[in-house]
């Protein structure tokens, strides 16, 4: 029988995590993304509390814009920062949460990345990111 190991993300996650903010330009992020090996970076404010997550395809999406064949909506032209590509609706799990789930949530929703949260005053921050990279440690073979 194939198992997954009882591994709490918070033991597989990666951290700290490379996060970017609302107002972080376009440009700034396709070269975040050439430097790091990502998928995906949690968008936070200035106190850290997570706003969103801004991925690969977003960014793809964005710069597929003049290729296409009909003429695009003019305000998604004028996009020149991270907020206006970013997803709101995340998938977060806290760091105590099992392996399991990450890879249930995963498949589920063909998610690559989930933030790792934890709640504080300045509202649900990001203490590292889980990829399916992560994740292979807690396949049992």
């Amino acid at each position: 029988m194939r198992d997954v190991l009882p591994i709490a993300v918070g033991d597989l996650m990666s951290a700290p995590a490379v996060t970017v903010t609302p107002e972080t330009s376009v440009e700034a992020l396709t070269e975040l993304m050439t430097k790091h090996d990502y998928n995906g970076f949690p968008v936070v404010n200035e106190a850290g509390a997570l706003q969103g997550l801004v991925t690969r395809l977003d960014l793809f999406k964005l710069y597929l814009l003049p290729y296409r064949r009909f003429i695009p909506v003019l305000e998604d032209t004028w996009i020149s920062s991270v907020g206006g590509i970013m997803s709101r609706a995340v998938i977060t799990l806290y760091a105590v949460e099992p392996a399991l789930e990450a890879m249930a949530l995963m498949v589920e929703h063909g998610v690559r990345t989930i933030p790792i949260v934890t709640d504080t005053v300045a509202g649900t921050t990001v203490v590292g990111v889980v990829t399916r990279r992560d994740l292979a440690p807690a396949l049992k073979a």
